[in-house]
């Protein structure tokens, strides 16, 4: 809908300045006629002039003449008997003894008058006149640059529809990435409970008791009814509740505990609360897709190296929104992305889709008005988001 927008107004812009410079073309054109009218005038007055001898200024009348008749308007001058008293800058050579010469002289002057009204000079005659040979090639100029521009919007719509196409197919592929993306952790861990069950019933016994997986089980087959239901929120304005920003993180720390590496280079995750943190105005679905991205971004760093992740959640100084820290003490994030981060396709892991982040990002700010940023350390990496508590008139 927003392209259409962007699409008829750029049309609309577009026939706007070429209608305004089609009328400023006009105009000069116009002007420069008018000029050439005026020229064509003192022409006949100062050809009238030249024919007398006897002036003492037919000198400086010659001169004149001459000046005139360089700036290359077409002037036919017919007297008042209908005898062609003058034709200048023609587009042909005239022969004033060849009769077919002087009709085609007339002609040629009965084509001028289509472009300008003649001017009749009361003891000269009637001066037809044309153009000169710059107003007549600055005539084809708009049409020319009309034509070149409507050539280029064409081109430029089409790059434009190109680019949402490819754009779309993108987006489908980002799409098919997340939900692999989203589905592989329940997925895995299933997979892994599956080997357990597999296992002999002393062995199994070693591992987990029967409850224990079932409650396993059970907790993954949510978290891809979880999954299911965050797609199915995306494209569509999502229901708005009372969300206590603390219970969610404390089911994604209870989540991720049991699927955390515990070995040799063990990954460790604490939430800490401030006491009695105010709720926010949020789908809880989408605000635990948001920080379950944030921290598996961490944990997938960490992986194979271990390390720490903390996420801390506190009012900000002003009481009007809720701040949730989320730091790990990895690599960090590479000088060179940190400003792209969170743009589709960018990711400081290798072989990383660049979609979490991007999907956070629009959670945060597009859906809940908050912020994401990447925090300045030196060390590791730290997201900063902010979502604006509920006002206490506020009803759900």
């Amino acid at each position: 809908m927003k392209a259409r927008l962007w699409a008829s107004g750029l049309i609309l812009l577009f026939g706007a300045v070429l209608a305004w410079y089609l009328v400023y073309t006009r105009q000069l054109v116009n002007a420069v006629n008018a000029d050439a009218a005026a020229l064509s005038r003192m022409y006949a007055q100062v050809l009238e002039g030249v024919s007398d001898p006897d002036r003492e200024s037919f000198l400086v009348l010659f001169d004149m003449l001459q000046e005139i008749e360089s700036l290359g308007v077409p002037v036919v001058v017919i007297a008042e008997d209908g005898q062609i008293h003058a034709a200048r800058n023609l587009p042909f050579v005239h022969d004033p003894s060849d009769p077919s010469s002087t009709r085609r002289v007339l002609e040629y002057a009965a084509r001028l008058d289509e472009r300008n009204d003649p001017l009749v000079e009361e003891g000269i005659g009637v001066i037809h006149f044309g153009m000169p040979a710059v107003v007549e090639r600055l005539r084809w100029v708009p049409w020319t640059q009309a034509a070149t521009l409507i050539v280029i919007v064409l081109v430029a719509t089409w790059i434009f529809r190109s680019t949402i196409r490819a754009e779309q197919e993108r987006i489908w592929a980002t799409m098919a990435r997340e939900s692999a993306h989203q589905l592989s952790t329940p997925l895995s861990s299933l997979s892994g409970w599956v080997e357990i069950l597999r296992m002999p019933a002393g062995e199994r016994s070693a591992v987990a008791s029967q409850d224990r997986i079932a409650e396993e089980v059970e907790v993954d087959v949510e978290r891809l009814n979880k999954v299911a239901q965050r797609f199915e929120l995306i494209g569509r304005r999502p229901r708005m509740d009372t969300v206590d920003v603390g219970e969610v993180l404390q089911r994604l720390e209870g989540y991720f505990a049991a699927r955390l590496p515990r070995l040799d280079r063990s990954i460790e995750l604490t939430v800490n609360l401030t006491p009695q943190l105010r709720p926010v105005a949020g789908n809880p679905v989408l605000l635990e897709w948001a920080f379950e991205n944030l921290i598996k971004n961490a944990v997938d760093v960490l992986a194979g190296r271990g390390g720490r992740i903390a996420v801390n959640a506190m009012p900000d100084d002003d009481g009007r929104c809720v701040m949730i820290r989320v730091v790990d003490d990895g690599p960090g994030v590479p000088a060179e992305l940190r400003k792209r981060i969170f743009e589709p396709g960018v990711s400081s892991k290798e072989g990383g889709w660049g979609v979490g982040l991007t999907l956070t990002r629009r959670i945060v700010e597009d859906t809940h008005g908050g912020s994401i940023v990447l925090g300045k350390r030196r060390e590791g990496a730290e997201f900063i988001v902010t979502l604006p508590v509920v006002r206490p008139d506020r009803t759900t």
